[in-house]
């Protein structure tokens, strides 16, 4: 690859990573092409030498920014191999997970806008949430596995409603009380809060 080809590909990503971060923090619609462009220190007509149209942009920065979520979530659910659905549920339903949108849970961010999407948006949403829950039954070991599918979509349902309301209700004690007694919650319907307490009657 050329030195130009190089330089163009280097840019591309930049924008597409941008992108994602902006779309997850003011969602789809929140932010102009000429603003992304400003934010890159890029001219707006340089745009269209990577894109054709604003929409192409969209569909990878949210795949980019879903294919980024799917590593995270799988680095946070398993650790050395063992799952670790404390860990998963204390960084998910964290303040600082709530406060950082434009590097958080893309589900959570973008539904709301997807929703109003074509297929071409709702198809990469489906397969990543397909792949979440395929992660939950496979970190689920202490639930009987006739139920673990159900199970994971019940926690994911809210884990990502859980997250929304939290921002929805700013830095409050609400939005605390939210996070704590639905992430507690979730440990207790995936084995996990039992498991811990098992664990540590066994250390004392």
């Amino acid at each position: 690859m050329g030195h130009s080809q190089a330089d163009k590909a280097q840019t591309h990503r930049r924008l597409v990573r941008t992108a994602a971060g902006q779309f997850r923090d003011n969602g789809l619609d929140g932010i102009s092409l000429a603003e992304l462009m400003k934010l890159l220190g890029l001219t707006h007509g340089g745009f269209y030498k990577h894109f054709s149209s604003r929409d192409e942009l969209v569909g990878e920065a949210v795949e980019y920014a879903l294919a980024e979520g799917d590593q995270t979530m799988r680095e946070l659910l398993f650790k050395d191999g063992k799952p670790d659905l404390a860990r998963f549920v204390g960084t998910y339903l964290s303040e600082a997970h709530r406060d950082s949108r434009s590097l958080g849970c893309t589900i959570s961010a973008l539904s709301a806008d997807v929703a109003r999407r074509g297929d071409e948006l709702h198809a990469p949403f489906r397969d990543q949430i397909e792949r979440n829950i395929g992660m939950l039954v496979e970190a689920l070991e202490g639930v009987p596995a006739g139920q673990r599918r159900s199970q994971a979509l019940l926690l994911l349902s809210a884990l990502y409603g859980a997250l929304s309301m939290a921002r929805a209700t700013g830095d409050s004690r609400l939005s605390q009380e939210i996070l704590r007694t639905v992430g507690g919650k979730v440990l207790e319907l995936g084995g996990a809060a039992k498991k811990k307490a098992h664990g540590k009657a066994k250390a004392a």
